[in-house]
């Protein structure tokens, strides 16, 4: 019983590390991002000439900080959602229709996810590259969707076992279903 204890409680861990440092390399990456791209304006200001690579790493940036990001979002009740027509019905109804908003969101996921995690793996097979400015393994870039997909199916799978609104902050005042 402790063992089983203490494995949850590493998973959880363990968990959370990979959810907070998705979380930090997607922000580290906007800072990266900003600095390359300020170096590349004032470099062509100067009359010097900027690197094709700082113009494909950022467009790498781009596909990977909404995947990284993400799961995080979810955790926090970050994610964008329009609260008008849900809050124009009863309690009851209300909450029939957040339950199974959670379910379709997870189900979404976990479908996407194992999209995502087959289309890596055909990339891989294959070995598929992305010809940019340099060649990168195309399943490189993929791979962090199923992670990500996975963490946010899990994430909603939270607030549907919690019986907690993901549309309400914690200092909301109105009442998780």
């Amino acid at each position: 019983m402790r063992v089983g204890i203490l494995a949850i409680s590493l998973l959880r861990r363990l968990y959370l590390l990979v959810l907070h440092g998705m979380a930090g390399l997607a922000g580290l990456m906007m800072v990266v991002m900003m600095v390359s791209i300020v170096a590349d304006v004032v470099l062509r200001s100067l009359g010097g000439q900027s690197s094709a690579h700082i113009f494909t790493f950022n467009e790498y940036f781009l596909f990977l900080i909404p995947f990284l990001g993400a799961p995080l979002l979810v955790r926090e009740k970050g994610h964008v959602y329009v609260e008008a027509l849900l809050m124009q019905f009863p309690d009851r109804p209300r909450n029939l229709i957040v339950k199974l908003v959670l379910l379709v969101c997870i189900a979404t996921c976990l479908v996407l996810a194992c999209y995502a995690a087959g289309l890596a793996y055909s990339d891989y097979s294959r070995g598929e590259l992305d010809v940019r400015s340099f060649d990168m393994p195309r399943w490189m870039l993929i791979a962090v969707m199923p992670l990500s997909l996975a963490m946010m199916g899990i994430e909603f799978g939270r607030f549907l076992v919690r019986g907690e609104n993901p549309y309400l902050r914690a200092d909301s005042r109105s009442v998780a279903y």
